[in-house]
């Protein structure tokens, strides 16, 4: 039953993972009145998130890149794999729930954490699952300890909203941790949002691959190998 679970999980993860980011972005847009109005200004929340989502098209770009003859060569960008999202002790809901919008536009399965505004995550949570977004795809883990979730199996990156002592905390307990680099991504500035406004901002939520076809291929269009980076 267990092994099912993981199976069924990880299929629908992946599914959102395929989608396009204006697919995905549609989702989130269903969610963000609501998910402003949790911020305590909807206004600038608003302006935040939509800025976000501005950038799915860019995100679903497919750059052609020079290869052999008989051969076609993509570079695109995809989702790094499974995402926390952390709020620290003096973190506001904007910055929280921009971060929880930047990993899943990115395609991104998400694992929110944010013990001292409890209220808030059930309430995103829930006008997430009311936008289509699966139970599968984004989750609350405010029961568990954090440094045993930042020890879970093939966690990829941890998007940190709060000071920078916080977020050093956790850089040193994941340098710690084995298996895949984790990478963290933080963001300090509570009011002016410096982090989320760079132009490169939702591409640490992502990884470059390149996929090789053999135009040639008997029946044409067969992909010979796909890297990532």
């Amino acid at each position: 039953m267990a092994t099912e679970f993981k199976k069924d999980h990880g299929q629908v993860c992946e599914a959102w993972r395929l989608l396009t980011a204006t697919d995905r972005a549609t989702h989130l847009q269903a969610a963000i009145a609501k998910l402003a109005l949790l911020t305590g200004d909807s206004k600038k929340a608003r302006k935040l998130f939509n800025h976000l989502l501005s950038f799915a098209p860019m995100l679903d770009e497919v750059q052609q890149m020079n290869g052999a003859t008989g051969e076609s060569n993509e570079l695109y960008v995809t989702a790094r794999g499974k995402t926390m999202v952390i709020g620290g002790e003096s973190a506001k809901a904007l910055v929280i729930l921009g971060q929880l919008v930047a990993a899943l536009l990115t395609g991104n399965e998400v694992i929110l954490h944010c013990p001292s505004q409890e209220e808030m995550c059930l309430e995103a949570i829930k006008a997430l699952y009311e936008a289509g977004i699966s139970e599968d795809v984004i989750s609350i883990a405010n029961d568990s300890q954090l440094v045993t979730l930042l020890h879970m199996d093939r966690l990829s990156q941890v998007a940190v909203a709060g000071i920078t002592s916080e977020v050093q905390s956790i850089s040193q307990e994941l340098a710690n941790t084995d298996g895949i680099l984790t990478q963290v991504i933080a963001v300090t500035d509570m009011d002016g949002l410096a982090e989320m406004l760079t132009p490169d901002y939702l591409y640490r939520f992502v990884t470059e691959r390149v996929r090789t076809i053999n135009t040639t291929a008997i029946g044409g269009n067969a992909t010979l190998l796909e890297l990532g980076t």
